[in-house]
């Protein structure tokens, strides 16, 4: 058994950040490589270093853990699309910026993996479909309405709901994407025609709200 039924998470402590990350790191690539069912703690455990006590009291169980790998791969999307935008840049640039950069993360190969990794497992798992939900909300969606918000207030658009304008974008960049996760992603980047979709899509955007 990989997880005992009554663990729970319990807080990371500043003394364990270093561990909980090589453990987040060796369980990204175990589960990346070998799939969910092939994965077990000890795996992980005899990658990173460290024991089972310290993997079961930082994720609770393995399900726990492909939860935190999952909030871990997100927030380094969050880092590599989002912060890389220059602070009061034009909102077209901006969004033509992040939605190919979105994009180009999204159909690598290594993102392609996760994603049908996840869906290969949410059905059964209500909760871990439900931390993606959230995971994603919090990570892409909000970064997004953010933008939009900003460009708003500087007067550059006019929209009505900024929330359902980014989730609109994300999920055109998600469209997008689908042949890549069917064929495993693109090692060399977005095809061209891809991005032409994504210019148009985000051009249409744009046009849709300009003041």
């Amino acid at each position: 058994m990989d997880e005992p039924a009554d663990s729970m998470p319990r807080a990371v402590t500043s003394k364990g950040a270093a561990r909980r990350l090589r453990l987040l790191e060796a369980a990204s690539q175990s589960l990346l490589e070998h799939g969910y069912a092939q994965t077990s703690i000890q795996r992980i455990v005899q990658q990173a270093g460290g024991s089972s006590a310290t993997a079961y009291q930082l994720f609770g169980n393995k399900e726990g853990m492909l939860a935190a790998v999952l909030q871990f791969e997100l927030d380094k999307l969050r880092t590599a699309v989002f912060l890389a935008t220059p602070p009061g840049q034009a909102v077209g640039a901006a969004l033509h910026d992040l939605a190919v950069r979105l994009l180009a993360y999204a159909v690598q190969p290594r993102s392609a993996t996760l994603h049908r990794l996840l869906v290969s497992e949410c059905h059964r798992m209500p909760q871990l479909a439900a931390a993606l939900q959230q995971a994603v909300d919090t990570r892409l969606h909000a970064p997004l309405e953010q933008c939009l918000r900003h460009a708003c207030e500087r007067g550059e658009l006019n929209i009505d709901d900024p929330r359902q304008a980014a989730l609109t974008l994300g999920n055109l960049i998600n469209g997008i994407a689908f042949h890549a996760r069917l064929v495993g992603g693109y090692a060399d980047g977005p095809r061209a025609e891809h991005l032409a979709t994504c210019h148009y899509g985000v051009d249409t955007l744009l046009r849709a709200y300009q003041v």
